[in-house]
């Protein structure tokens, strides 16, 4: 099934940075103004990049159970700089909590997103 997203704005993550599980690769990002229930449970989920060449920016759209869809925004200079890490550059998680990174604790609720890959626009050069 291909995905066709529909969203008309795109969340900026807060803070983030790059863990491993099991030898997986997982970005884990702070996103607080992130539209969806932390504790949402996840049945299946459907994902698509763009670029969007005005804001040199990679937006990843998402849709949760088909019903719920929301993008996040790496702009080059901020948390795109999260995508030049080697472990973007194959399969990785993707983690989302609306805490900030530094007061993460066993029980902080988060959505994880396995199996995520970027297929990088000609366009962006990046």
């Amino acid at each position: 099934m291909t995905y066709s997203p529909n969203i008309s704005e795109a969340h900026i993550p807060y803070d983030g940075g790059w863990t491993e599980e099991n030898g997986i690769p997982v970005l884990l990002l702070s996103v607080p103004t992130l539209p969806v229930k932390i504790n949402t449970s996840i049945h299946k989920f459907s994902y698509t990049w763009l670029y969007e060449k005005e804001m040199d920016a990679y937006v990843l759209c998402l849709l949760i159970n088909k019903k719920e869809e929301f993008g996040l925004i790496f702009s080059q200079k901020e948390a795109g700089v999260l995508l030049m890490d080697a472990d973007a550059y194959g399969e990785f998680s993707l983690v989302l909590t609306l805490e900030n990174l530094e007061n993460l604790k066993e029980d902080t609720p988060y959505l994880s997103f396995p199996k995520i890959s970027l297929t990088r626009s000609l366009q962006a050069g990046w």
